[in-house]
């Protein structure tokens, strides 16, 4: 009989889709190249929580980023990037996306936010054209996720860090075995994807088992919608 897979906690890892899951008494993962083939290859997965901002303003900042950003609190606040407004998924260069984002916002769009608009596309034009799939996909943020692990206080070190890296480790060995996570750790592809972008995906299965069981938490609570009646809320 084959095993049920009920959550699955996704990151972007660069450029594909980074998903892990609990597999026996272990933990596995796979890598996907776009969000129907992660949804298609576990379509009975009740929940899916990601790393990518879900549902997008058309000119004000989004609650939830900046609910996120004093949840989190302290130096890791700034990990929290804001959402884009919807009109600048499709801007051709930072440049342009900047000078539309400037025009609804009243504030530019970095570099690094640019860097990340094809993946918050792909899941948006996914999540318009799929709407079943809108009941079982929810955003998460790692770092709000880690800060609610150590009881609501945002973690000091960069995850680059080896001190931020072993930091967030020793939570996540709070909630999982530490020899599974060891061996994910071993087992996922460097090429494919770094061992920090492992650990958010890790501690996105944590919020995603937490959103089953209905323990989670919404930034904001009530949640707000967009225009094309995607949520707009980071759950942990």
């Amino acid at each position: 009989m084959k095993e049920m897979i009920t959550c699955i906690g996704v990151d972007g890892a660069k450029a594909a889709w980074l998903g892990v899951w609990r597999h026996k008494e272990g933990l596995a993962h796979g890598v996907y190249k776009t969000p129907a083939a992660l949804m298609l290859a576990h379509r009975r997965a009740k929940v899916v929580a990601i790393d990518i901002p879900i549902g997008l303003t058309e000119e004000l900042r989004r609650d939830a980023d900046v609910e996120a950003r004093r949840f989190v609190g302290g130096y890791r606040a700034s990990s929290v990037f804001s959402a884009p407004v919807r009109c600048v998924l499709d801007a051709p260069t930072q440049l342009k996306a900047s000078y539309l984002h400037r025009l609804k916002n009243g504030r530019g769009f970095g570099v690094q936010g640019f860097a990340i608009l094809p993946k918050i596309r792909q899941w948006d034009q996914f999540l318009q054209l799929d709407k079943r799939s809108r009941n079982r996909v929810y955003e998460v943020h790692p770092e709000v996720s880690f800060a609610a692990l150590r009881g609501g206080k945002g973690l000091e070190f960069n995850k680059k860090t080896r001190e931020g890296f072993e930091a967030r480790l020793r939570l996540l060995a709070t909630v999982f075995d530490i020899e599974a996570l060891n061996g994910l750790l071993v087992s996922v592809d460097r090429k494919l994807a770094a061992r920090d972008d492992v650990l958010d995906a890790l501690v996105a299965l944590w919020s995603a088992e937490r959103i089953l069981s209905g323990d989670a938490v919404a930034l904001p609570d009530p949640i707000p919608y967009d225009a094309m009646g995607l949520p707009m809320a980071i759950r942990y």
